[in-house]
């Protein structure tokens, strides 16, 4: 068994760490940004609808298809997001709906 003050160096080491941790990492998730074409990082985006539920319905028949995709929620609806290589993919199965 320690003694208190043992325990006391030991509970404020713990609250050091978790105050260093959280103004390293405590800011919040920052998410990509769009750029102008409207793509984030290395995601191409497929299609834009509306409603999640629209979202959901299209991201099921990718899957369906094999073919990666995720989604995004902005000002203009959600976003379905590809990398490149699943982006033509994506594309023609969406057309062919």
């Amino acid at each position: 068994m320690g003694s208190i003050t043992e325990i006391a160096l030991v509970v404020s080491l713990v609250i050091l760490l978790a105050g260093v941790l959280r103004y390293t990492f405590g800011r919040g998730p920052q998410g990509a940004v769009p750029d102008a074409t409207g793509d984030l990082g290395l995601l191409e985006t497929v299609a834009v609808v509306p409603t999640r539920e629209a979202a959901d319905v299209l991201v099921a028949k990718l899957a369906r298809e094999k073919v990666r995709v995720t989604l995004s929620h902005g000002v203009e609806g959600w976003r379905l997001l590809a990398f490149p290589g699943d982006a033509d993919d994506a594309r023609v199965v969406l057309r062919a709906m």
